[in-house]
């Protein structure tokens, strides 16, 4: 075993397991399906955390954050399917050649934005006008990017939009911080090679002073993962969705990130449409994890089938692969509608489950053995542990089980750069 010393610069998580919780979206009760882990514990000192390289390649398999807890959907048995798309910057540049604002420009500037477009997302803002003017506009909308730390006027907003908008009477103060103001970033913060910052951050909207909107984004190495968004109703009429979109591809474009994640994308979700407005983009295939074009096409195929994964349709066609019996394809109904207990599986497991897009364990036995894991202040292979050659893989209570469910669902290349934190670290 290595002495761990310092894991300021190592990812650590702790594998929480299966979890089966109402949907927000279509409000089933058991429906949201997903394995989760925890990369931090509220108020308390750990070693827990992860890169913000790690967590730009689980985004690129499907995984979200909220707060310190990662997620990875079961989109196959989900209620609702949520996929991951996101736009090139060179797709976003094209979409915002096609904003207008209200207003009358110089035709010099006009002639610069064509050249230009994504300075036309600053041409309301405060010092936009003032450069061009020297007479004091009538009111003063200032966008300021900001550290993700909690202010009462913060928390006032996210207290009025979860209200209004989602009619949420358990809104706290604590939850709020827990939700948006955790940063399980190593580093926290930090500017990169590039020039680009890099960790979690608020985009503040102020108008005449007063946070009237807020962005809550993640910036990772060659992205920019919008995370959330909230405003206030009274200024409802200025389309913050789109608005909010803008800003953010902006962002990316003038400060050389390669794309803007948008989140997920659930088809059957009339609130997300607006998605489908910033040019063709990228979706995330569920299975195989490659990237596929975000248009009709692929939207149609949504009509049909809810979960849909184009690189298995074309190995289907191909002959590579057999396609799903009748028996999965009723499971995947079934899945959204019941939870895990009153389908015999009172211990559900990545495995138990059949979730989509894992590593199957035939694949992670070869390797399995390797990977690292932080036992009280040392570092391990999982095979110099004593038991690990008695651990029977297909208990679910087992070290063996739990880390192949982590290695499954993270894929081969993060798993070898990660540390699973055993119980021994004293975090739970």
């Amino acid at each position: 075993m290595a002495d761990a010393g310092s894991l300021d610069g190592r990812t650590v998580l702790y594998p929480y397991g299966c979890n089966n919780s109402s949907c927000g979206y279509c409000n089933v009760k058991v429906g949201n399906k997903s394995y989760m882990m925890l990369a931090g514990v509220d108020d308390t000192n750990t070693d827990l955390g992860i890169t913000p390289v790690d967590y730009k390649d689980l985004l690129d398999r499907g995984w979200r954050r909220s707060g310190n807890i990662l997620y990875k959907p079961d989109m196959k048995y989900s209620c609702c399917q949520e996929y991951t798309i996101r736009a090139p910057n060179k797709d976003g540049l094209s979409m915002l050649g096609s904003i207008t604002f209200k207003g009358s420009i110089t035709d010099e500037s006009k002639r610069k934005n064509t050249l230009y477009p994504e300075k036309k997302v600053h041409e309301p803002e405060y010092d936009t006008l003032k450069s061009k003017n020297p007479i004091e506009p009538a009111h003063k909308l200032e966008i300021r990017l900001e550290e993700n730390t909690f202010t009462e006027e913060k928390y006032k907003l996210f207290h009025h939009y979860q209200k209004a908008i989602h009619k949420d009477e358990k809104v706290s103060e604590s939850g709020f911080k827990r939700f948006l103001c955790t940063n399980p970033f190593k580093p926290r913060f930090h500017i990169d090679e590039k020039g680009r910052k890099i960790g979690a951050y608020h985009q503040c909207y102020y108008y005449d002073g007063r946070l009237i909107a807020m962005a809550v984004l993640d910036l990772l190495p060659d992205c920019v993962s919008g995370v959330y968004f909230m405003y206030h109703t009274d200024f409802m009429q200025w389309n913050f969705g789109k608005l909010s979109a803008l800003r953010e591809i902006s962002l990316a474009i003038e400060d050389g990130y390669n794309f803007y994640y948008m989140g997920y994308y659930i088809h059957t979700c009339p609130k997300m449409r607006y998605k489908c407005e910033y040019g063709p983009g990228l979706v995330l295939d569920p299975e195989y994890y490659d990237w596929h074009p975000f248009d009709d096409y692929f939207r149609s195929c949504l009509d049909k089938h809810p979960y849909f994964s184009l690189t298995q349709e074309r190995k289907i066609e191909a002959g590579e692969i057999a396609r799903p019996t009748g028996e999965e394809e009723a499971r995947a109904a079934a899945m959204g509608h019941f939870d895990y207990e009153s389908l015999g599986d009172p211990t559900p497991t990545v495995f138990t489950t059949r979730m989509s897009g894992v590593v199957t364990k035939d694949d992670l036995n070869p390797w399995l053995g390797d990977v690292l894991i932080v036992v009280g202040t040392r570092i391990a292979a999982a095979e110099m542990l004593g038991t690990w050659e008695h651990q029977n893989f297909d208990d679910p209570k087992s070290l063996k089980h739990k880390l192949a469910e982590v290695a499954a669902t993270v894929g081969y290349d993060v798993t070898m750069r990660i540390l699973r934190a055993s119980d021994a670290i004293g975090v739970i």
